[in-house]
């Protein structure tokens, strides 16, 4: 049986959410005391034992399409117990997941596989590869030469913050004009922060003679890992100087770019990583045959 949750339910989604992706009991209670909502969450729960065994979250977002911003749903967090899956569980979910947007008149659902070999999974059910990010390796010298050509940041400048709803409204503005692009309102771009920096992440934000940049960061060991670098490309090298002053025992850099990222042109991959599908069946053919430096991006994935 697929309903929506009840109360009494939390405790078993938290526990599913526990058995199936491992997270620690303080990042489950945080996503749920602060990103869960029970009429955007279905789960299945078998009747015979009256026990929550599969569950999804649809998370409120829109994405740009012809100048416009079209009411959508992110797929999250998916998942079914392990003695519950090959058995078409989650086939079932997701087929009302679709057509709970298309009540809803949303136009898209938008998934990230958790894995390579999620991506024919989820072709079963409609969805296609459309997002695609720019993976960069780097060492800390090729970040000091790509530095070279920055603003001069002022000793006495460790970080100038950005205001939420100013980080918001800026990654609004540098993405909406592009087709495709995931498009977050500002209470969940303030998720979204506090996500990160409750996982142990850095969000940098720099503002200098009236440009902004900012990067989403996290360190393990000499390796940064920077899921989310929005900035003006005449602003970049500034930004990257930010991040070296900022991790000064970073010695490997990792960054996951949109692809329209001129500045990072010439290195990395572009590599598959959001699928999306139309909740009315039809092909998100638009979408979908974007390419090159148009090709859609899907930042703040919570993944």
């Amino acid at each position: 049986m697929i309903v929506f949750p009840q109360d009494s339910m939390k405790s078993d989604l938290e526990r599913l959410w526990r058995i199936c992706f491992g997270d620690s009991d303080e990042y489950i209670r945080f996503f749920f005391e602060n990103r869960y909502v029970p009429e955007n969450c279905l789960v299945y729960v078998d009747d015979s034992v009256k026990h929550t065994v599969a569950m999804l979250h649809l998370l409120p977002m829109a994405i740009s399409e012809d100048g416009g911003l079209i009411p959508s749903q992110y797929l999250y967090a998916a998942c079914t117990r392990p003695d519950y899956r090959r058995q078409g569980v989650m086939r079932q979910l997701i087929e009302a997941a679709q057509k709970l947007g298309h009540s809803r008149h949303l136009r898209y659902t938008v998934t990230v596989p958790a894995e390579p070999r999620l991506f024919k999974y989820y072709e079963r059910y409609g969805f296609e590869k459309c997002y695609k990010n720019r993976v960069v390796y780097l060492d800390r010298p090729d970040l000091q030469f790509l530095s070279r050509n920055s603003v001069r940041i002022p000793d006495n400048v460790r970080e100038t913050m950005m205001k939420l709803s100013d980080l918001a409204s800026f990654r609004r503005d540098m993405l909406v004009d592009r087709d495709g692009f995931a498009i977050w309102d500002p209470a969940a771009v303030r998720y979204a922060v506090s996500s990160h920096e409750h996982d142990g992440g850095h969000i940098i934000t720099l503002s200098l003679q009236g440009d902004y940049g900012y990067a989403f960061c996290r360190q393990e060991d000499e390796l940064l890992s920077v899921t989310e670098f929005i900035v003006k490309e005449h602003f970049a090298p500034t930004l990257i100087r930010q991040i070296l002053r900022s991790y000064p025992k970073a010695g490997k850099f990792v960054f996951r770019l949109p692809v329209y990222d001129s500045f990072f042109e010439k290195f990395g991959e572009k590599v598959d990583f959001a699928m999306i599908c139309r909740n009315d069946g039809k092909r998100p053919v638009l979408l979908t045959t974007l390419e090159g430096m148009r090709t859609p991006y899907f930042g703040l994935a919570l993944d």
